[in-house]
């Protein structure tokens, strides 16, 4: 069973919350259908090289840790509707055998990323409402200064402790996580999962089943489409050039929701 609060929104899915995903071609050649990303630090990565030059190596940190990946030499795409260049894409990776498209396919090409989770569509469009809960991007940590996405302010509770933390609302994953110790143990399920309140002034309260994890250098907290959901049926992220903004509407979790 769930925390209970009042003015909270239980999280209870049938089953984990979809992800948002949208067609991705190569040189005019359509690979199949690609994650949208707002915790990748990338523009493009691709499950397998489609033929693609092999340029070099990089270190990347993912879920799983650090890990090597194959770079590929530039070329042109489409991702839903919208063309453009890629100097380079990443190829493979442990936690996750997909296309992704990541946040700075957003930043660059200037496309806010709509989400709609009563219909599961995701659309790029030019502008968004400026009403429901309007939040600014936080700044990231400064262990991960140049990761300049999606973060929030949000006030986490669990077995009666509140604490604030910064989090990394990501598109990407379908589940939420939480770095273990960084509250006390409150209502752990099992040795690797517990059940939290995550609140936000203007977002609300709503109730999560966090996994618990240990990989260093990743967001303290990143919140997956299973809170968003819980939420908010509308999401509009906008990344600026620097920075950026995140939009929710309607607010089912907000203040005066029962």
């Amino acid at each position: 069973m769930l925390l209970s609060c009042a003015k909270c929104v239980p999280l209870l899915p049938p089953q984990p919350a979809a992800l948002f995903t949208t067609p991705l071609s190569i040189d005019g050649t359509p690979i199949g259908e690609a994650i949208l990303d707002t915790g990748g630090g990338y523009e493009l990565i691709l499950r397998e090289r489609f033929g693609l030059p092999v340029v070099g190596r990089v270190d990347v940190l993912s879920f799983g840790g650090s890990e090597f990946m194959d770079i590929t030499g530039e070329f042109d795409y489409t991702a839903g509707d919208v063309s453009d260049h890629a100097d380079f894409a990443l190829v493979g990776t442990s936690v996750c055998g997909c296309n992704g498209v990541g946040f700075q396919f957003f930043r660059k090409t200037g496309w806010v990323l709509a989400l709609d989770f009563a219909t599961m569509r995701a659309s790029f469009v030019r502008t968004f409402p400026l009403d429901g809960a309007v939040i600014p991007f936080a700044e990231p940590p400064d262990t991960l200064a140049s990761f300049d996405t999606s973060f929030v302010e949000v006030t986490v509770s669990t077995g009666g402790v509140s604490g604030s933390v910064l989090a990394l609302l990501d598109t990407g994953t379908n589940t939420s996580v939480m770095r273990r110790g960084i509250l006390p143990d409150g209502s752990r399920l099992t040795p690797n999962q517990t059940e939290i309140l995550i609140s936000e002034p203007q977002l609300g309260t709503i109730a999560v089943t966090a996994r618990l994890f240990d990989t260093p250098d990743l967001p303290d907290l990143i919140l997956g489409t299973d809170a968003m959901q819980a939420w908010s049926d509308q999401w509009y992220f906008h990344f600026a050039p620097e920075g950026g903004t995140v939009i929710a509407e309607p607010i089912t979790g907000g203040p005066g929701s029962d």
